[in-house]
């Protein structure tokens, strides 16, 4: 009997509401199943044209994904043929498990790296590009996914630390990529070995984040700097972060006018997605209006930029922090002084207003970690929320 072959959705859903792509295999009425390893969310996926829609934001990727297993599962299926005219949904599997030669660099850019590319995050794209090419020195273009095994990290790990000198945050944030590749293919059902890093903890150096105490804060308000631009727009750009309660650089970067509403600075993480509402206090009003030229940002650093993406915010960032050095010069604050620090010291400074009080920090932040009754909450705009802005402001006053 003949088989036919095409692609549907699973009829069970993922906690996150995905559905899993499947390929169908139907002989004598007889039906049988096999994962493609992709979930979609189903108003992405037409089941017209059996392909994944254009607003998936990986839908070229993933269709070419699909169409290279399917035609997998149909060359297989012609090749049991040769040799068997009896061939069942059931050879095929089997003849199909046997393979472990997915290439893992080949699955490696088809997947998690065109994922970071779509997203225009080309400084990640650029970091997993050096890691891949440093693995592709050590084991050759012809790695398979099924040869990464615990002994393979270990002996990886010894062959960085001795060979190539490399510290422990190195070594594991070149471990760290190699574990999201393995952790993609588990999804896409092509490793079905134990993940060997469930047994490989990665080493961090503890360093304490660098922060401001009250008093070195007052005085990167209060102290006179010399009518130099750069260094006046450094120094109000940090603080214009931490008096945005902590917001990170790059999204204070992306600010635009439109972002106001209702005297609160309302947009989205660059890093994780959250919505944030923050209250403009006076001060930071004062900076806003000082910096904005009517470009289309509030501040000019992206102004002149035809394109923008993760490495020009990065440069711009770089451009803020060289400054900022000297900004601490001035000031005479002895640390490493970047625009991070204006987060760190948000932090720090909103736990002591707070009494400790984690939860309201972290909502202030928009940390991902937060407690469950705030994904209720998630999408909502809150105008009413009051800065916690004013009490940490008494400290230094």
């Amino acid at each position: 009997m003949n088989i036919t072959f095409t692609l549907e959705l699973s009829s069970h859903t993922s906690t996150k509401k995905e559905v899993s792509i499947l390929i169908r295999m139907t002989q004598n009425r007889k039906l049988k199943r096999m994962a493609t390893g992709i979930k979609v969310l189903p108003e992405t996926w037409d089941p017209i044209k059996k392909k994944i829609r254009k607003k998936h934001p990986l839908v070229n990727q993933y269709n070419k994904v699909l169409d290279l297993k399917l035609a997998e599962v149909i060359k297989t299926y012609s090749k049991l043929l040769e040799v068997n005219p009896q061939v069942s949904p059931e050879d095929i599997s089997r003849e199909l498990s046997k393979d472990t030669t997915t290439n893992f660099f080949d699955f490696a850019h088809g997947t998690k790296m065109a994922e970071i590319k779509s997203r225009n995050k080309m400084g990640t794209y650029r970091r997993y590009e050096a890691v891949l090419s440093k693995l592709e020195a050590y084991a050759g273009k012809n790695l398979s996914l099924k040869r990464i095994n615990y002994s393979f990290v270990k002996d990886y790990s010894l062959y960085l630390k001795t060979k190539l000198k490399n510290t422990d945050d190195t070594v594991s944030a070149n471990l760290s990529v190699i574990r999201t590749v393995i952790n993609e293919a588990i999804r896409h059902g092509l490793y079905s070995e134990n993940n060997p890093f469930d047994q490989v903890q990665l080493k961090y150096t503890d360093n304490t984040k660098e922060k401001l105490t009250a008093e070195e804060l007052k005085r990167i308000f209060t102290t006179t700097l010399p009518q130099i631009p750069s260094l006046l727009l450094a120094r109000d750009f940090f603080l214009a972060c931490f008096l945005a309660e902590g917001t990170r650089a790059g999204d204070m970067m992306l600010m635009q006018p439109g972002n106001i509403i209702n005297n609160c600075l309302v947009f989205q993480q660059q890093k994780t997605g959250t919505q944030m509402v923050i209250p403009i206090v006076p001060e930071l009003q004062e900076i806003i209006d000082r910096h904005y030229e009517g470009g289309r940002f509030i501040f000019p650093f992206l102004n002149k930029d035809l394109v923008i993406n993760e490495q020009v915010i990065n440069s711009r960032i770089t451009y803020a922090n060289k400054y900022l050095k000297e900004v601490s010069k001035y000031c005479g604050i002895f640390k490493k002084l970047s625009t991070h620090v204006s987060r760190h010291t948000f932090t720090d400074l909103a736990l002591q207003a707070t009494n400790e009080n984690i939860y309201l920090v972290q909502k202030s932040l928009g940390h991902s970690s937060v407690k469950t009754t705030e994904i209720y909450s998630r999408n909502r705009v809150n105008f009413d929320r009051k800065s916690i802005l004013p009490e940490i402001l008494t400290k230094i006053a």
